[in-house]
């Protein structure tokens, strides 16, 4: 992968994802209590899902039903005579499944299968007691629809501990016992968060449903928004909006390739990263290696091996204020079309969502996507955006620089994120992704290999006092393939772990181990 693909503008690689890390409240544990479900419940006359009638008594009892969809159907049709009963007795006939339990924790009622392990203070103490770790496992999911949220946002309180789920919507985290009392938020762009207890995930995966966050349409005024004027007077503020200075980023990196959802290479590093102004060229970012670690899974089997070329280089090239891609330069900007423009909540910022295309009559393989422009600075605060899917067949010479005449090689999907945060005044890179799907056929075959390719890089830490260049020998090259540098493991900074899990570790945001960052630094600056 290159830097954005050269389509034309020289601007390639990008991808959604979102790595935050969010806190919350304080906890308190409550033990089941059988007044709860003796409470008297009224339900009407009806023919509904289970997730409906649910709902229907979460309203009237003031508690939130937690359950993994696998365990029970939750839209499966049920018919209820109505009238009056006791919450147990309810719960009995609408579940229908003497497998399964139901316990109180806090303001949630957990629906759990009668062979895991129930939730009081005892069983707490011996949690995880030979590994001292308790690992918590999820879903999340659009309540509407039940499709699965990839790159939602898992956060602990109080603790540098944070994950984005996979595609699939799953996420699994390892905690200390010393955190099961917390509390997991979890939460999606346009997807109101939710707040849930560390204590419910124990012994069990649950699936969450986040539910669209729409604005109130009493919070705006509504009114016709010239798109193509928003991103143009967002295009005139950046000088006001970003940063004039250099300053230090302390940022995760990885990179994988995944052949059929099994991954033949997958690196990961902590990078210092020396941003230069947003008016100076990409080329004159510098970074620093502190730690990193790899692994390749490659056998016989695998007819093609992909190395990520430059994929350094590449997520530094994604921040769209230094390197402006055709779809914001002005010689090119007027073969897009920039259309809807709605209000949304992005990362608690009210913003403009504009999309855009490349126009009808234009046929190269240009972007499709949305920016975000934040309503009162108008700061550019983010983009989500592809090659063209209807042109991406044109644009496989700007992937694929060999051929093997051996091979087919078709690109099915390259997409891109990137997103700025907020800090001391100005506006700076926070987190890009690029996403590559291809694939890959031996000539006379019939049946290809699909393959993933994505780099992504996260920003966990910005600095903006005393920065200055670094040495020559420090700098690390990012025009080369990061997965044949020469990667030192030290167990000690990655805690332990001395094979790289994909499920749980490709997951892992820089904040889980940050505590330890900095005295990485503190070590790098003494010498």
């Amino acid at each position: 992968m290159t830097g954005y693909p050269e389509i034309r503008s020289g601007i390639v690689e990008r991808i959604r994802s979102l790595i935050l890390i969010l806190f919350l409240i304080s906890p308190a544990y409550v033990h089941s209590q059988d007044d709860i479900f003796r409470q008297i419940i009224s339900l009407p006359r009806q023919n509904s899902s289970v997730y409906s009638v649910l709902n229907q008594i979460s309203g009237q009892c003031g508690y939130y039903f937690v359950y993994n969809t696998e365990l029970l159907d939750s839209d499966r049709r049920i018919r209820l005579r109505g009238g009056e009963k006791p919450l147990a007795e309810w719960l009995e006939e609408i579940i229908d499944d003497p497998s399964l339990n139901f316990q109180i924790i806090e303001n949630h009622i957990l629906v759990y299968r009668n062979n895991s392990v129930e939730i009081t203070d005892e069983s707490i103490s011996g949690y995880g007691s030979s590994s001292g770790l308790l690992t918590i496992q999820g879903r999340v999911l659009d309540e509407g629809s039940r499709d699965p949220l990839p790159f939602a946002t898992i956060g602990i309180k109080g603790e540098p501990l944070g994950i984005i789920t996979n595609s699939d919507g799953v996420f699994t985290l390892q905690l200390s016992l010393e955190n099961i009392s917390k509390y997991v938020t979890v939460s999606h762009l346009g997807y109101r968060q939710q707040v849930v207890p560390v204590m419910l995930f124990a012994e069990n995966k649950v699936d969450i449903l986040l539910e669209t966050d729409y604005v109130s349409i009493q919070e705006v005024m509504i009114r016709y928004y010239d798109p193509l004027l928003i991103v143009n007077s967002a295009m005139d503020k950046i000088n006001e909006n970003y940063s004039e200075k250099p300053v230090y980023l302390m940022n995760f990196y990885r990179e994988g390739v995944l052949k059929s959802d099994r991954f033949i290479n997958y690196s990961e590093a902590i990078f210092q990263v020396y941003k230069s102004p947003y008016d100076i060229r990409p080329e004159a970012d510098q970074v620093r290696l502190l730690k990193s670690r790899s692994i390749s899974n490659v056998d016989r089997s695998d007819t093609l091996v992909i190395k990520i070329r430059a994929g350094i280089k590449s997520s530094l090239g994604l921040d769209f204020i230094k390197n402006i891609p055709d779809f914001l330069d002005p010689e090119y900007i007027d073969e897009y079309e920039f259309m809807k423009t709605d209000i949304i909540s992005y990362n608690g910022d009210m913003a403009y969502a504009v999309s855009f295309e490349q126009r009808q009559h234009i046929t190269q393989p240009l972007y499709k996507g949305i920016l975000y422009i934040e309503m009162e600075t108008l700061a550019f605060l983010g983009a989500d955006f592809e090659v063209h899917p209807r042109y991406i067949n044109k644009a496989q010479n700007q992937f694929l620089t060999r051929k093997n005449r051996n091979y087919r090689a078709t690109i099915d999907k390259a997409a891109y994120s990137v997103s700025y945060k907020y800090f001391n005044g100005r506006y700076h890179l926070n987190h890009v992704r690029a996403d590559l799907h291809l694939k890959y056929r031996k000539r006379y075959q019939i049946f290809s290999s699909n393959y993933h390719v994505f780099v992504e890089m996260a920003t966990s830490k910005i600095e903006t006092e005393n920065v200055d260049r670094f040495d020559r020998k420090e700098v690390l090259r990012t025009d080369r393939v990061f997965q044949d540098g020469n990667h030192v493991y030290d167990p000690g900074f990655w805690m332990g772990y001395s094979i790289i899990a994909p499920e749980e570790k490709i997951t892992n945001s820089l904040m889980l181990i940050e505590s330890k960052i900095e005295s990485v630094i503190a070590e790098q600056n003494e010498e």
